[in-house]
């Protein structure tokens, strides 16, 4: 295959993680590399919040938006404790396929789901556009009964603000959505990244919020893997803006100190950067 243009890959990593992956988008924009330049643009879970902000011009909205605060929507579990049950599970599975299905099909974590239209008028919120941009946006879900990475773009007749609503369906924390006769959860039930899907592109940058363990190291190397010759340069937060974004990622109260953090790493991560995007 001919490798071709620039990608982007934006993981999950919740509410703090969405406005850490902001911070850090913004601060390289303002040191001169503009990531919303991409080819490609994939997303998954609050990667595909970015995403679309990125991919819609409205970044700069975003930061505003972070940086006040967004309306929180009444949670029963808190991520770690999500992770942990999401894990055991995953420890059983077959292959990653099963590890999908039996992730998407998961019991509530705490008490009760939280509200679905909550959820969703909280994701509308964040998206100061919601039309598909012209640019090519991949938006990154699973289908909860078969365990099959779904992949939605502007071709595939799904409104962007259900697409984005669906990739961030964590289940056993939100409830699955629905579109026409299928339901869908949250796309990091398959990967955090889903850095494959930029295969085809001979630069892919990846930025995630997400301290990665063993395990999630070793999914991302197997996706870089895939991606053949492209010059890959992947970006996590750092001690301090781990901190910043704090143990519960899906809580909304960190998200400006998030943003902060990403704007303060993206002075640090310039360099090496812009020397593989300006290449």
């Amino acid at each position: 295959m001919a490798m071709r243009g620039k990608a982007v890959v934006l993981s999950g990593g919740g509410n703090g993680g969405a406005a850490w992956m902001v911070g850090i988008v913004s601060g390289l924009q303002a040191h001169g590399t503009d990531l919303g330049g991409a080819d490609l643009i994939v997303g998954t879970s609050a990667g595909a919040r970015v995403g679309a902000q990125l991919a819609t011009g409205a970044l700069g909205q975003a930061v505003s938006l972070y940086r006040s605060g967004i309306p929180p929507v009444e949670l029963h579990a808190t991520l770690p404790q999500w992770a942990a049950a999401a894990m055991s599970i995953i420890a059983q599975a077959a292959d990653q396929q099963d590890a999908a299905r039996a992730v998407a099909q998961m019991a509530p974590v705490g008490q009760q789901l939280a509200s679905g239209p909550d959820r969703r008028r909280q994701v509308a919120a964040q998206l100061p556009v919601h039309q598909w941009p012209q640019q090519r946006l991949l938006i990154v879900a699973v289908d909860a009964d078969s365990g099959q990475r779904v992949v939605f773009d502007a071709s595939s007749g799904v409104n962007l603000v259900d697409a984005v609503t669906a990739s961030g369906a964590l289940p056993g924390l939100y409830p699955l959505v629905v579109i026409g006769d299928r339901r869908y959860a949250d796309g990091g039930a398959y990967s955090l990244c889903s850095a494959d899907l930029a295969s085809g592109h001979d630069v892919v940058i990846v930025i995630s919020p997400v301290a990665l363990n063993d395990y999630l190291r070793a999914r991302l190397d197997r996706e870089i893997a895939a991606l053949g010759d492209a010059r890959v340069h992947v970006v996590t937060a750092d001690e301090l803006s781990l901190a910043a974004i704090g143990p519960n990622a899906a809580s909304v109260e960190t998200m400006p100190a998030a943003l902060d953090a990403g704007l303060a790493q993206a002075g640090q991560e310039i360099n090496a950067l812009a020397a593989i995007w300006h290449r």
